[in-house]
Formats: C-alpha cells, sequence, structure tokens
C-alpha cells in the first residue's frame, strides 16, 4: 500500500501547478495594471483593447491550459501505482486461498478497471477547471462570481476610469482590486448554489476522494475473488478524534458494514465503537468519508495479523494527546496540523499579493504584504519548535516570489 505520505505528496504536485497558475494569472493582471496606469485614460482604452484581445489574457489561457494537460497527464499515473500497490498487498491472499493472481503489468482487464476509475477523476478536474472564478464584490457590496474573461476585463476597466484621476487615486483603487483578487484566488464554483472553494483545495479533495475510492473498491475487489472475511483500517500519524481509536483495528465484514451505516460495531479484538460519541455526544464519520484519509484493506481474519501491534496504535495516541502547548493553549498533534495548514495558506495569499503588488509598482502593499509574510513565517516557526512536527514550509512556496527588505515607514 502506498503511505499517506506519498499520496499527499503526488497530489501535492497537482496542486503546486494550480497554484502556480493562481500566481501566474495575478502576476499578468498585476503587469497589465502597471501598463494601464501610466497612460492617459484614452491611450489606456486602446492599450486594454489589444491585451484584452489577443495580448496578456492569451498568455494566461495557454498557462492554464498547459497546467490542465500536466495534471490529468499525472491522475493516471497515479491511479496506477496506487492500484498497483494495492494489488501487492493483495498477493498473498490469492496465495493462501489458491486463487490465480495474474501479476498487474499482464492484467489487461485490470488495468483497463483502473484507467476508467482514474478518468471519473480526471474528468472531475476538468470540470472544475472549466468553471474557474473569481469571487469579487458589486458596487452594491454583493458578492459576485466572474469567470476568468470577465474578471480580467473589469479589472483593466477599473484601471481606465481611475487614470487621470492622480496616482494616489489610481494606486488605491487598483490596490483594492488587488487585495480582493488574492483573497479570492482562482475558485471553482457552483453557479446554481453560490458554493465556491480554492481551485487549488476543490483539486485536493477530489484527488484525496478519489484516491481512496480506488483503494476501497479495489480491496473489496480483490477480497470477493479471494474470499476475505474481513477488512483492516489503515492508519496515519496525528488521527483525528473520532478516528484515533480504531486505525489498524481488524472488523468482520458484518461489523465493518455496522460501524459505516452509523451502528455500534465490534472490532475482531473486542473492542466497542459505540456510533455516538459519549465525550462529544457527536457522531463519527464513516471510514474515507468527510475528508477521513484512512482506507481499508480487505484480509482473511484469523490469518493475517494486523499489520501494527496494540502497543504501536496506543503510541501513537500518546503521542498525538500529549501534543503541545503554544500561546498559553494546548494543542493535540492533530490541532496542530491544521494550524500548520492554516498558517501555510496565508503565507502562499501574503506572497501572491507581494508578487502583485511589485508589478503594479505599488511600494505600500509591497511593504505590507511583506511585513505579512514575516509575521506569518515567524510564528510558524515558533510552532514547529514547540510542537516538533516536520516543518512543511515547501506548502508554502510561491513561484516567483522573492524575499524584500522591508521598507521603514
Amino acid at each position: 500500500m502506498l503511505s499517506d505520505e506519498v499520496i499527499e505528496r503526488v497530489t501535492e504536485r497537482l496542486v503546486n501547478r494550480i497554484e502556480q497558475g493562481n500566481t501566474y494569472v495575478l502576476e499578468q493582471i498585476g503587469k497589465s495594471i502597471n501598463k494601464v496606469g501610466t497612460l492617459t485614460p484614452s491611450k489606456a482604452q486602446e492599450l486594454v483593447q489589444i491585451m484584452r484581445y489577443g495580448g496578456d489574457y492569451d498568455k494566461i489561457v495557454k498557462k492554464l491550459a498547459e497546467i490542465t494537460k500536466l495534471n490529468v497527464k499525472d491522475i493516471y499515473k497515479i491511479f496506477e501505482e496506487v492500484a498497483k500497490e494495492n494489488y501487492l498487498f493483495a498477493e498473498q491472499f490469492y496465495k493462501y486461498r489458491n486463487k490465480k493472481y495474474i501479476p498487474f503489468d499482464e492484467n489487461i482487464q485490470l488495468q483497463n478497471q483502473v484507467r476508467a476509475i482514474a478518468k471519473i477523476t480526471a474528468d472531475k478536474y476538468i470540470n472544475l477547471s472549466n468553471t474557474i472564478a473569481f469571487r469579487t464584490h458589486n458596487s452594491k457590496g454583493r458578492v459576485v462570481y466572474n469567470d476568468l474573461a470577465k474578471t480580467y476585463q473589469n479589472t483593466l476597466d477599473k484601471a481606465i476610469i481611475n487614470t487621470g484621476q492622480g496616482k494616489e487615486t489610481f494606486d488605491s483603487a487598483m490596490r483594492n482590486a488587488i487585495r480582493e483578487l488574492v483573497d479570492s484566488g482562482i475558485r471553482t464554483v457552483d453557479y446554481e448554489s453560490g458554493k465556491s472553494m480554492r481551485l487549488e483545495s476543490a483539486v485536493r479533495m477530489a484527488m484525496q476522494d478519489g484516491v481512496r475510492n480506488l483503494n476501497n473498491q479495489l480491496q473489496q475487489q480483490f477480497g470477493e475473488e479471494f474470499d476475505a472475511d474481513g477488512v483492516e483500517i489503515t492508519i496515519h500519524e496525528h488521527p483525528a478524534p473520532d478516528h484515533m481509536y480504531v486505525q489498524g483495528k481488524q472488523f468482520s465484514n458484518e461489523e465493518f458494514e455496522k460501524f459505516q451505516n452509523d451502528q455500534d460495531a465490534v472490532s475482531y479484538d473486542g473492542i466497542s465503537f459505540p456510533a455516538t460519541s459519549e465525550e462529544t455526544g457527536r457522531d463519527r464519520r464513516a471510514i474515507s468519508q468527510y475528508n477521513c484519509y484512512h482506507s481499508i484493506l480487505s484480509v482473511v481474519l484469523g490469518v493475517d495479523k494486523p499489520l501494527h501491534s496494540n502497543e504501536e496504535l496506543q503510541a501513537i495516541i500518546d503521542k498525538n494527546e500529549k501534543g503541545f502547548d503554544l500561546d498559553g493553549k494546548h494543542y493535540t498533534l492533530y490541532e496542530g496540523q491544521q494550524l500548520q495548514r492554516k498558517i501555510e495558506t496565508e503565507i502562499r495569499k501574503y506572497k501572491d499579493l507581494q508578487i502583485s503588488a511589485k508589478e503594479t509598482g505599488d511600494d505600500v502593499l509591497l511593504n505590507e504584504s511583506q511585513s505579512k509574510i514575516n509575521a506569518l513565517t515567524q510564528k510558524y516557526n515558533e510552532l514547529n519548535k514547540a510542537s516538533g512536527l516536520p516543518s512543511q514550509i515547501q506548502r508554502a512556496s510561491v513561484s516567483g516570489y522573492h524575499k524584500i527588505k522591508v521598507a521603514n515607514t
């Protein structure tokens, strides 16, 4: 089985490209604003028409198309690797049951099946990419979502309106426009419901769901082929509270079905798992659903020993619960990871803002964003030192960002 860390790493490859695309869009809009800001309104209007049709906007579209092509190609590669690892894990049970095992490279039927499952996630990614928009506000202050073309057009229209009004007025108007675009980021929008999510988050979720579904579908299929009578839950470090005791446990097929359907269930070693937590009063999540990172392994109970001992499982729980203290508050390591992700996202956002400010020539916004990056980076380092969690600062990297010395104000 591919570890959660490996799956997360290959997923980040796709997400990083999307974040690079987001930065590229903001960078190009910033460059366009800078060009417009040096002209008279009439000359600015002429330039905007050139940039809008066959100029800078085409560069943006081309860049995003290149990212989509690369990401779709990688989705198929990732799913094939996940399938191979699943199939290798199942080989021992085929042999135990004296069932025919065809190596993956020779199993054309299985390869076609995996490609079909991968296509579902690839198509979902393409659909997400086709519904991208930026979230802004209209003249009445209401939230609106405009596609990339409309966003680009509206931003340059604002620039034209503010040319000739003086540098201070122009800079102030464009500063607010850039801030709003950076806060939004490229989003995928369900126009019927009005719900939106940053594209990188939507793709990360789609990939994680897709890989987990692939894992579980294949494990269920393999289990049926070699007559599995139970499942084992995979493990990962720093589990969420509702799943920290169930990970690594084996269940009979019947008991696992109860677990997945909000019923009381008992593991193979006799541990009871009530549907509702006495501590929180909340229902537990099903495995591999609702942002759960766990997957299942089909096993033959009594033959296949759990991959991890009870002592190893308890050590993970103890380490997670011990956690750490920061700014007078106690955190579990699970909560610390959530805080890491939040700070990383904020750092990326302000790096995008810094790059855009540099392209527009806005020194005020440039210094403001760099100051924020410095403060967030310091807080991130404090968090890592207090928690002992490995730094994931590469998640906060942004192509084209270069640290500057903050000017004294």
